[in-house]
C-alpha cells in the first residue's frame, strides 16, 4: 500500500496526543519509500535479506547484477536520506533498519531463518515484510535498566494486521519527542532509533529516565504499552509495504 491508501489509524490505539505524530511519521516514510527507483528498491530488498540471513556487514561488491560502483552511488544516496547507515572507514552497510549488522538489545527468530538483530524496539514488526505473513516470529529484547528478558511472539496476516502472543506484563517504552512542532517526523525518529528500547516495569522506566537527566529536565515525550508499541510498529509495517509491492 502506498502513502495515499494507508488505513485509517486508530487514536485509541496510542497514547494520548500521539496519532498525528504516527501520522505524520508513516506518511513521510511511505513516501520515503515510494520515491525508490526500482533500482535502488532492488539494491534495498536484498541489503534487508543479507542483513537478516548472515548480521554481517553488506558492501557495493556484493551487487554484481547492479555494478559495484552504481550499488556504491546508490548506498551513499539511501545513506543520506537516512535509510541506512553506511560506515566511511569500513565501506560497508552496517545498519538498514529494521536490520542490524550490530549487536542490539532486540533480536527476531523467524523458522529457517537465522536469529537477526533489530535496529529498535518498534521496528521489530517491520521485520515481517521479509519473513512474510502468517510467520510466527520469536522476538526478544532486554530491559536495560533490569536487565530482564521481554519475549514474545508476534506475526502479520495478509492485511499486513498484526497479531501477538505476549506474557502478561507490565513493559513500558518512552517515546521522547521533539519540542519543535516542525521538525521532520520520519528524520526525527531516525535519530531515536537508538534510545527505543522496552524496560521490564514502569520503575524500571523511570528510575531509567531520572539517570539518563530526562526527568525536571522537561524532556517531552509519551510512555507507550507494549500494545501500543506494536501498534506504531504495524503502522511502520503498513507504510513499508510499497518496497515489497
Amino acid at each position: 500500500m502506498n502513502s495515499q491508501n494507508l488505513p485509517p489509524l486508530d487514536p485509541r490505539r496510542l497514547p494520548d496526543g500521539q496519532a498525528a505524530w504516527v501520522e505524520s511519521l508513516r506518511s513521510q516514510y511511505a513516501a520515503l519509500l515510494e520515491s525508490f527507483s526500482s533500482t535502488e528498491r532492488a539494491l534495498y530488498i536484498q541489503v534487508w535479506r543479507q542483513l537478516a540471513r548472515h548480521k554481517s556487514p553488506v558492501v557495493a561488491r556484493s551487487f554484481l547484477s547492479i555494478g559495484q560502483n552504481t550499488a556504491q552511488q546508490i548506498i551513499r544516496e539511501l545513506s543520506r536520506r537516512n535509510l541506512l547507515w553506511f560506515d566511511d572507514e569500513l565501506h560497508a552497510v552496517l545498519q538498514c533498519p529494521p536490520f542490524s549488522a550490530l549487536h542490539t538489545p532486540h533480536e527476531v527468530k523467524a523458522f529457517g531463518w537465522e536469529r537477526a538483530y533489530v535496529t529498535s524496539f518498534v521496528d521489530i514488526p517491520l521485520t515481517l515484510l521479509i519473513y512474510g505473513p502468517n510467520v510466527w516470529l520469536e522476538a526478544t529484547s532486554c530491559c536495560p535498566r533490569s536487565g530482564e528478558k521481554l519475549a514474545f511472539r508476534i506475526q502479520m496476516d495478509e492485511e499486513y494486521r498484526l497479531r501477538w502472543e505476549v506474557p502478561l506484563n507490565d513493559w513500558r517504552l518512552w517515546f521522547p519527542l521533539p519540542t519543535n512542532e516542525t521538525a521532520d517526523s520520519y528524520q526525527t525518529f531516525h535519530q531515536l532509533r537508538p534510545r527505543l528500547n522496552a524496560f521490564y516495569t514502569i520503575k524500571d522506566l523511570d528510575t531509567h529516565r531520572q539517570y539518563q537527566g530526562d526527568q525536571g529536565g522537561g524532556q517531552v515525550g509519551a510512555v507507550y504499552t507494549l500494545e501500543q508499541a506494536l501498534y506504531l510498529g504495524q503502522c511502520l509495517l503498513q507504510a513499508g509495504t510499497s518496497v515489497f509491492a
